[in-house]
């Protein structure tokens, strides 16, 4: 069904998707995040996973994309803080033609 919202393309994930991904809000706590929202966002970001017989917890540095693209953002280039949406709507809170046809 997503094919016909225009979201044919195969999303890049350059980290271990199965891991405990993280990010640490603006209150200084850490949350849970799924795959897709931990690729696109600002906030520092930490991957815990196993390795060997140990737990592991490693800040990550890697790219931000824009949530649900491959478009990657360079996090100097911009103010804005949290998740960075394309044209900044959300889509998980779009409301139908709010956005016009998908």
């Amino acid at each position: 069904m997503s094919e016909k919202r225009g979201n044919t393309v195969t999303l890049e994930y350059p980290f271990n998707t199965a891991a405990c991904l993280e990010v640490q809000l603006s209150n200084g706590g850490w949350y849970r995040v799924t795959c897709r929202e931990f690729r696109s966002h600002t906030y520092p970001r930490r991957i815990s996973q196993e390795k060997g017989k140990e737990y592991i917890t490693e800040m990550y540095e890697g790219p931000i994309y824009l949530y649900g693209t491959n478009i990657m953002v360079n996090p100097d280039e911009t103010d804005e803080k949290g998740i960075l949406y394309p044209n900044d709507v959300d889509p998980r809170t779009s409301k139908k033609g709010e956005l016009g046809r998908l």
